[in-house]
């Protein structure tokens, strides 16, 4: 049995003011000279331009602003999430080899026969595992890779079906852009380098934003402490939904992470095997937000209507 919840962008929000307090806050800024805040920007801050961005169109006939879903999928400690706009689907990581059969059923039942795109945000086996099975039943028209050779044995069988069927893919080394009705799907290039000694690619994870409307989404893989500080230092801003990193894992600066984002709906693709921070949950918690987790919800589905409301379904209340 799914529950859903609304959640509308109130008048206590950053997003609303009364008409009141924005005229004090007009008033303060022609006092002291000041530059508009990021949420006051008009457009969201790092969006691309020139010539490093690739645009791939995705059905923008088929929907307006704010038709986004989110399906965040559960397959464990793992990452599985299904964005679509009308007849459009992007596939964004792929799980486990062991669920892509699961993943393949579910996405049949909702009657997709064929993905725009799929990401790759790196190639641990909970993230590419199901990529060649889901690749292979319901085939992508591009698929984004990272920009590095990953261990062999995790992502191999993608490689092969890639050389196989010739498929079209894409190494991110610049910032890529996916169309999916009137939202867009960015996709930046790790923040850090794979390290071949070390072995571990999570701050080595593509980085994802998603725009509709008012709407934003940031989906940063499972980037680690070394990634964070990178973004923090360099790119950070605020948005709406928050795919929290590495499946709740505890960063030492998970909390300027949380702060800078400032999310207010949060979700955790985490597992029994190991479930998310109870300290990170309590932190995302106290800053606002309301925090999801398929290990706690299972399925959890997010609906954007790009203008500050959003619907969320789970599996289990």
């Amino acid at each position: 049995m799914n529950w859903t919840m609304i959640r509308t962008k109130t008048d206590g929000s950053r997003f609303f003011r009364s008409f009141a307090a924005w005229t004090c806050l007009l008033l303060l800024v022609l006092l002291a000279g000041c530059g508009r805040t990021k949420k006051e920007t008009s457009k969201p801050q790092g969006q691309p331009s020139g010539e490093n961005t690739s645009v791939v169109s995705a059905g923008a006939e088929n929907a307006g602003a704010g038709d986004l879903e989110a399906v965040f999928f559960d397959v464990g400690k793992g990452d599985c999430i299904l964005f679509s706009s009308g007849d459009s689907h992007v596939l964004l990581d792929t799980g486990y080899q062991e669920t892509s059969d699961e993943i393949v059923a579910k996405l049949q039942d909702r009657d997709i026969s064929s993905l725009d795109a799929m990401i790759i945000t790196h190639y641990d086996k909970d993230h590419v595992g199901g990529a060649a099975r889901i690749a292979d039943e319901i085939p992508a028209e591009i698929i984004y890779l990272p920009d590095y050779e990953g261990e062999e044995e995790k992502c191999k069988d993608l490689f092969t079906l890639i050389r196989k069927e010739d498929l079209q893919a894409m190494r991110v080394s610049s910032r890529q852009e996916v169309k999916l009705g009137q939202a867009a799907i960015y996709i930046d290039p790790a923040l850090v380098p794979f390290d071949e000694e070390k072995k571990n690619d999570n701050d080595a994870s593509l980085l994802i934003e998603v725009f509709d409307g008012e709407d934003s989404w940031f989906l940063p893989g499972d980037i680690e402490e070394e990634a964070i500080s990178r973004w923090l230092s360099s790119a950070s801003r605020e948005y709406d939904i928050l795919k929290v990193p590495h499946h709740g894992k505890k960063e030492k600066s998970s909390k300027e992470l949380i702060e800078a984002v400032s999310p207010e709906i949060a979700v955790i693709t985490d597992g029994e095997e190991r479930p998310a921070s109870e300290k990170l949950i309590k932190r995302l918690v106290k800053n606002g937000a309301e925090v999801y987790s398929t290990y706690s919800n299972g399925t959890v589905t997010v609906t954007g209507d790009g203008s500050g409301q959003y619907h969320v379904t789970v599996e289990n209340p």
